[in-house]
């Protein structure tokens, strides 16, 4: 990944996790003059293998997102696989250590759901909610990124096995760890929580927006939610401990 040591850098993810509330805040964030946004939502510049094996790719072509804008402001990739994806932590430490985080988290069963719920509606889903979870070992185990991204509905939700290894690559007071019912709840009071932890003076009126709310036939069932709870349940009261929150919902 070749670039000059002296050429700038992006120097903000919203890095996670997907159906939480990224697409909202990065649609908040394009409005604030002193960030600069990718000319795409999602790069997923750092978690495509074929970006960097057998040989990696010029990061100049990742910086062409932001055109001749990267020098000029702060600048944002919001790809919400980068915290889940376990090669890209490290990519972007190398990258720009000082790179700042941001982070949203949502109920992990809700999130499989919502995920799953995508996933159905775009025609890349035909087994049940229930059967697709069943079947997500034998899916990731596949070596294509595209059958993994797709399908990773319970993966994707061990949110301390996540955060454990963002930190041992970036030091706390650069992730900014946001509870995506906070978000929903009190818009304005996060937004400016996102924009004092960029070091931005707070911009115009701030609008609760929603993004890529799917409607669902059904509600998550029972049952599966359940199943879910069970197995994302140590990882939560390890969450809890990690952050200081109670999560008690998450484990009903």
């Amino acid at each position: 990944m070749s670039a000059s040591s002296l050429e700038p850098r992006v120097d903000v993810v919203i890095g996670g996790v997907q159906k939480a509330g990224t697409t909202a805040l990065d649609l908040v964030l394009r409005k604030h003059p002193a960030m600069r946004m990718a000319s795409e939502k999602e790069p997923h510049w750092f978690d495509i293998e074929e970006n960097f094996h057998p040989q990696p790719r010029d990061v100049r072509e990742y910086h062409a997102l932001w055109g001749d804008q990267l020098a000029t402001g702060m600048c944002c990739d919001s790809t919400p696989s980068y915290v889940w994806w376990p090669s890209a932590v490290q990519r972007i430490h190398a990258y720009n250590p000082a790179m700042r985080w941001i982070v949203l988290l949502r109920d992990p069963a809700e999130r499989a759901y919502s995920h799953w719920n995508m996933q159905r509606n775009r025609g890349n889903e035909t087994l049940s909610f229930g059967e697709a979870l069943k079947a997500e070992a034998d899916r990731l185990s596949a070596r294509s990124g595209t059958i993994q991204r797709r399908h990773s509905y319970l993966s994707r939700g061990f949110y301390a096995q996540q955060l454990n290894r963002l930190f041992a690559s970036f030091p706390r007071e650069q992730v900014l760890v946001i509870l995506s019912d906070r978000m929903r709840s009190d818009f304005a009071a996060v937004i400016g929580e996102v924009v004092d932890f960029l070091g931005l003076e707070p911009h115009g009126r701030i609008e609760a927006r929603n993004a890529h709310e799917g409607e669902y036939d059904a509600p998550l069932p029972a049952e599966d939610r359940a199943w879910l709870v069970a197995r994302y349940a140590d990882d939560i009261r390890e969450l809890e401990k990690l952050l200081g929150w109670d999560l008690a919902a998450w484990r009903t």
